[in-house]
């Protein structure tokens, strides 16, 4: 392979950065390989761009100097042996600055077979595009190589990266690379999604910053990943690294009316009952077709009709702080803004996710088995703040008379004296320990909600505050929290009074918080936690950490991994590249409902979708809802919901279905001996989820991923490879229509009855 220059400088912005391989006219001689450059004219009689051609495998890519990116594969079936199947179109933003410059192939590496494996594209001294190719014979070649690409075979990786210093509008500046939505076929993964449309293609996602909210501005939830996957066989990743991400996919053109009233904002509690339910369903409205992935050079609220005010806004990066002067390794071209994306043209839309799963840490284990066996029951939707000792067990004792199974009692919000001191409310809970006992003697573990804020007038306060270990800010969020006495450093959330957040990028600060929270099981006999929040969009404006974050979803692996997984017996709500724990990834807060927009219809596409993104321990949210803003789920929903979920890899209740009706708890006690005929299976899959990372609960399309059919069912799904679960989940129904894909099925029920053709 001929490889790249040691150069100890950065070289003039239109100097190859390889040797001259071969000249123009001897890559056009008939003895020459064919993938070097080429002239291509544009449409129209416009002028002619040079295209470089790069091959990965059974794969081809070509760039061209206008910024344009196809993705290509050869097809085995059609005897094919170059690759001429469209598998994507893409192109990357030029800033109208580097149109004065024209595209100019500056670098190009040849493999030992004479094809080109990697190249980059340059305007001038205002952006540059890297291609390289992800074959094992161009590994020497590649300078993006991370894990979050490493193991991508039949791929490129693509490096767009723009200087802000030669924008004129440096403020808005971005490296953004744009796929076309329509050719790639229908779309999977990249997060929860308040709206979880299924596939993705279905809505209309706004850009906007990408991490963990808890009700996000444009509607991304509690748990993001930076991959997506479509039934065309594309596999799309991106650095979950790049500082300030941002994302959207078939973004909604503009109206008068959102130039009018638009204006999408972060919000707490009942903020989020007036604001919609976010995506848009291409329904209602119009999108830009395109999947946007955008490294921009801050956080701040942007421009056109929707702008998102969130509390990353003036937020700096550990990234933006090189300094020429002081960093020994300066690098001016260091500081672009880079936008890495690897795009894989793979054979089906399984072997798409099972590619970028390869890319993530395996699990690190399986949950504990009795909670994939046994409901977890919570007294939050039932009790909501006013849990105490006495209802608490008497609420275990009703499950038992009720003829229910459990395997944990969570005690849910304000069992403690105070936020973030994790000590019980004595006057609520007089003798924890002997409640604990009890429960321990009814067969459930005990588990307690746990978050990592801490309000001022405690104990815990007062002790992390004078050691440091507390998120710490000068800037409030608002004018007003000055007026209103919110002191620096602290913030609103979804319950009062304002709070800290637990530094947990500081390795004392964490350690102290675990220390105290072994205290409590030590003394009470407490089994694990509930850890709830971690998303940094709680975080106060400007905040600062121990350690300094390259991006906000830093802070939430830092909670998952630094603080929930050393526990046994814990569950999660957030995550970001955080699939190799043993934990519960509990789904965000549901709304009582019936809808895809956080209602019943959302909980099998988001589902599937934490299948698709790296998290198969999924835990539904509490069945029935949470019955918010005064709105309780009837008989009917509650059953379907429990039906819907009883087969999925664990169950939650907390609205006591006897609360509701006696047939409810009959017809949930009915659910629960369904579980029973599946559950070791269930708990075989966790193992094997372990070892491959793979779904436990899977889209149709695994079963069968050629089978146009199953792309958008999003109404049932496989539990391993050879059981179909399709429950009623639409209101008034009594039937539905089952997809059976190729193969012969029997009832679950009645293995020796019919059988019936896929």
């Amino acid at each position: 392979m001929e490889n790249d220059l040691e150069l100890a400088e950065p070289p003039p912005h239109d100097t190859p950065l390889y040797p001259k391989l071969r000249d123009a006219e001897h890559l056009h001689a008939p003895n020459a390989n064919t993938m070097g450059v080429r002239k291509k004219r544009g449409m129209s009689g416009a002028a002619a761009h040079d295209v470089v051609s790069l091959r990965a495998g059974a794969a081809t890519m070509e760039a061209t100097t206008d910024g344009r990116i196809t993705l290509r594969r050869r097809n085995p079936a059609t005897g094919a042996s170059e690759a001429n199947e469209l598998v994507a179109r893409s192109h990357v933003h030029l800033p109208a600055e580097a149109h004065a410059h024209g595209g100019v192939v500056s670098a190009r590496v040849l493999d030992d077979d004479g094809f080109v494996v990697a190249t980059e594209i340059r305007w001038g001294s205002v952006a540059k595009l890297r291609v390289e190719s992800a074959a094992a014979t161009a590994r020497e070649a590649r300078r993006n190589l991370a894990p979050w690409n490493e193991t991508l075979t039949d791929g490129f990786v693509i490096d767009f990266a723009v200087n802000p210093d030669a924008v004129v509008d440096a403020s808005n500046a971005m490296a953004e690379v744009k796929v076309d939505v329509a050719d790639a076929g229908d779309w999977f993964g990249g997060g929860h999604l308040m709206k979880q449309h299924w596939p993705l293609n279905l809505g209309c996602w706004e850009v906007g910053p990408h991490y963990p909210f808890d009700n996000g501005p444009n509607g991304i939830n509690t748990l993001v990943s930076t991959h997506w996957v479509t039934s065309g066989g594309l596999a799309v990743l991106c650095d979950p690294d790049t500082p300030y991400l941002h994302v959207g996919l078939n973004a909604p053109q503009s109206t008068l009316w959102d130039k009018l009233v638009s204006n999408r904002s972060f919000g707490v509690g009942i903020q989020n009952a007036t604001r919609v339910t976010l995506p848009f369903s291409v329904i209602d409205r119009e999108g830009d077709g395109m999947l946007r992935l955008q490294a921009r050079g801050g956080f701040c609220k942007g421009q056109g009709c929707f702008q998102m005010d969130h509390p990353m806004i003036g937020w700096e990066s550990a990234f933006a702080s090189q300094d020429e002067g002081v960093d020994c390794a300066f690098n001016p071209e260091g500081t672009w803004l880079s936008m890495k994306v690897g795009m894989c043209a793979l054979s089906d839309v399984r072997a798409a996710a099972e590619a970028a799963l390869g890319t993530l840490p395996r699990p690190s284990g399986p949950p504990p088995a009795e909670v994939i066996r046994a409901p977890i029951w919570t007294t939050w939707a039932r009790y909501k703040q006013h849990v105490d000792q006495r209802k608490t067990l008497e609420f275990a004792r009703e499950i038992l008379e009720n003829k229910l199974p459990g395997s944990v009692m969570e005690i849910d919000d304000k069992w403690q004296v105070g936020y973030g001191e994790l000590d019980f409310d004595p006057v609520k809970f007089p003798d924890p320990k002997r409640m604990v006992d009890e429960l321990h003697a009814m067969g459930f573990k005990v588990t307690l909600w746990v978050m990592p804020f801490i309000e001022e007038d405690t104990e815990a306060y007062r002790e992390g505050s004078a050691a440091g270990y507390f998120v710490d800010s000068a800037h409030p969020h608002h004018p007003f929290d000055v007026v209103n006495g919110l002191k620096p450093g602290f913030f609103k959330w979804w319950n009062a009074p304002p709070v800290v957040a637990l530094d947990v990028t500081n390795p004392d600060a964490v350690d102290w918080f675990v220390s105290r929270l072994r205290s409590l099981q030590d003394r009470h006999g407490v089994d694990g936690f509930k850890f709830d929040a971690g998303e940094p969009c709680f975080l106060p404006r400007k905040f600062e950490t121990h350690l300094p974050l390259t991006h906000p979803s830093e802070y939430t692996r830092a909670w998952v991994h630094n603080v929930a997984a050393k526990f046994d017996l814990a569950e999660v709500r957030t995550g970001h590249h955080t699939t190799g724990t043993a934990l519960l990834t509990r789904m965000g807060d549901r709304f009582s409902e019936w809808g895809v927009g956080n209602g019943l219809r959302s909980i099998i596409p988001t589902l599937l979708t934490s299948g698709v993104m790296g998290y198969p321990f999924c835990l539904p949210d509490m069945i029935g809802g949470n019955a918010y803003f005064g709105r309780h789920p009837d008989r009917e929903l509650l059953v379907r919901w429990a039906q819907a979920n009883a087969l999925m890899p664990a169950m939650q209740f907390s609205i006591a279905p006897w609360d509701v009706s006696a047939d409810v708890a009959e017809l949930c006690a009915e659910c629960l001996q369904l579980r029973e005929h599946v559950v070791e299976a269930l708990i075989d899959l966790t193992h094997d989820a372990v070892a491959t990372l793979n779904p436990m609960c899977r889209p149709m399309w695994w079963l069968d991923p050629t089978d146009a059919q199953t792309y958008r069912i999003d109404d049932q799904f496989a539990i391993g490879d050879d059981l179909i679960v399709a429950p009623v989940v639409t209101k008034g129904a009594t039937t539905r229509n089952v997809y059976l894909t190729a193969g012969e099925w029997v009832e679950a029920g009645d293995i020796h009855g019919e059988v019936f053709a896929g």
